[in-house]
């Protein structure tokens, strides 16, 4: 499980520092209920993918919107549009599920840091695998565009807040007794 802490200054190492992003994105890959989510990192010379769950780029998202409402410039407006997904090679220098996530903000340079470590490197690694920074105007395209991949999933029920899967969504808040419980059986097949 990833967990996402915040630091107040920047770390001075990691094993790959890729320094300033061209492009920092997220995706999802396959279909609702199946989806698998990374985010693509690109800079002129390299382009890592990092893996991780949905709730985890939910709460990446979340933690960017934080970092930037603590830290308002007088410039900042509304959040821009999610915007189109940019080139991305096929094979990424560094492909890698994520283990630990931190997020760090630099005032001086008023840039985000993301670090990343890969969860083969086990929870007590030393130095993290990636360290990447990123703009204040990528961060909030980032969270705009991470907010939309994560809702162009399967629909919550009201009820109980759990994905709903078609017509198979046994809805445990409702208990066969709701009115609104037969809503989910699909009527009979007629041959």
């Amino acid at each position: 499980m990833t967990r996402l802490t915040y630091t107040s200054a920047m770390a001075a190492n990691a094993k790959h520092d890729l320094g300033a992003l061209r492009a920092f994105e997220t995706e999802a890959v396959g279909e609702p209920g199946q989806r698998r989510f990374r985010l693509r990192a690109v800079t002129e010379e390299m382009s890592a993918s990092l893996w991780l769950e949905k709730e985890q780029v939910r709460a990446l998202s979340t933690a960017i919107q934080q970092i930037l409402s603590q830290n308002r410039r007088s410039g900042d407006g509304k959040r821009p549009p999610s915007q189109p997904l940019g080139a991305f090679p096929l094979n990424a220098e560094l492909d890698f599920q994520v283990g630990r996530l931190a997020l760090a903000y630099d005032k001086e340079a008023e840039v985000l840091a993301i670090y990343a470590t890969d969860v083969e490197a086990g929870q007590e690694a030393p130095v993290a695998t990636l360290r990447a920074t990123f703009t204040r105007d990528q961060a909030r395209l980032f969270s705009a565009q991470a907010d939309e991949t994560v809702d162009a999933g399967r629909s919550l029920c009201p009820l109980c807040k759990e994905p709903v899967d078609g017509y198979d969504h046994l809805c445990p808040a409702s208990n066969g007794h709701s009115d609104d419980a037969m809503a989910w059986v699909p009527p009979p097949e007629l041959y």
